[in-house]
């Protein structure tokens, strides 16, 4: 009875360690970023590597859908830079927000045009799904599938490691309709930036009355840091040596130079007190 047993207990040991070794390969994520089916490596990452430490980069795009379909969208934004930097490198990140700083600026549209997510102006997604992501070495794609309109898509989602982490490099819509990147480069390279309009001089750190800030122009805008106080403040180039904020309430603030070598000037606050302006020596 006693040689039974053990030779029971011995088969049933077998049985559940050969079950805890298989492997289990391929994923796909839906729309709302939960944990996919079948999630696991298709074979063990070497120790240390990038791959043991970084979240896999199908998780990012698949929580980029859902905060964008949630109405909390990096895009079209302009009160949260750290937003758009949480998903995108900063070649990226950088022309994203110009995009956004200049439609706010303007009231226009800008390179992005449309749902930069789904490559529409009016999007109808159904069957939507991220496929796990295809990693090599430091970089790695991911597509995203969908219907729109009863059409079927996909779009490629370029990556990224920096600093073990993923980040979204590219959005690839296809061969006849470009690039994110493409967009955004096609616009902002193609027009001078406003700083070139007006001696590209306003830049480096000013005294303004009893405080000092730092100017630092980025492609369309000028981003002002103030030595007092936290966040930065967007400055847009507005002719006759003048530099306008663009607040989401209430007045703008303004720098007026002298001349076009904005080494003295005058800002003038929103509540009406005004400050003698000098670039710092």
């Amino acid at each position: 009875m006693k040689m039974k047993t053990s030779l029971l207990c011995l088969t049933m040991l077998m049985f559940l360690a050969s079950t805890a070794s298989c492997s289990i390969s391929g994923s796909i994520f839906d729309k709302n970023g939960n944990t996919p089916v079948n999630n696991a490596p298709s074979g063990p990452p070497q120790a240390g590597s990038a791959e043991t430490k970084a979240t896999p980069p199908e998780m990012l795009v698949a929580e980029l859908y859902k905060q964008h379909d949630a109405k909390k969208s990096p895009f079209f934004q302009t009160k949260d830079r750290a937003l758009v930097d949480k998903y995108f490198t900063k070649s990226l990140a950088d022309l994203i927000w110009t995009d956004a700083q200049t439609q706010k600026a303007t009231g226009e549209l800008g390179a992005i045009d449309a749902d930069p997510l789904y490559n529409s102006q009016d999007p109808q997604i159904k069957n939507f799904a991220v496929g796990k992501g295809d990693i090599k070495g430091e970089t790695a794609t991911v597509i995203a599938t969908f219907t729109n309109d009863g059409a079927k898509y996909s779009i490629e989602f370029s990556m990224k490691l920096v600093a073990a982490v993923w980040k979204i490099d590219n959005i690839l819509y296809g061969k006849d309709a470009g690039s994110l990147m493409q967009w955004l480069k096609d616009t902002y390279n193609a027009t001078p930036p406003a700083k070139s309009n007006v001696s590209g001089e306003f830049e480096g750190k000013y005294t303004v009355g009893e405080t000092t800030c730092t100017v630092k122009p980025v492609k369309m805008a000028f981003e002002v840091r103030w030595a007092k106080g936290s966040g930065v403040e967007m400055f847009f180039a507005e002719g006759d040596n003048t530099f306008m904020s663009n607040p989401d309430k209430g007045e703008p603030n303004n720098f007026v130079f002298d001349d076009e070598n904005y080494n003295t000037g005058t800002f003038y606050r929103a509540d009406g007190k005004s400050f003698s302006v000098k670039r710092a020596r």
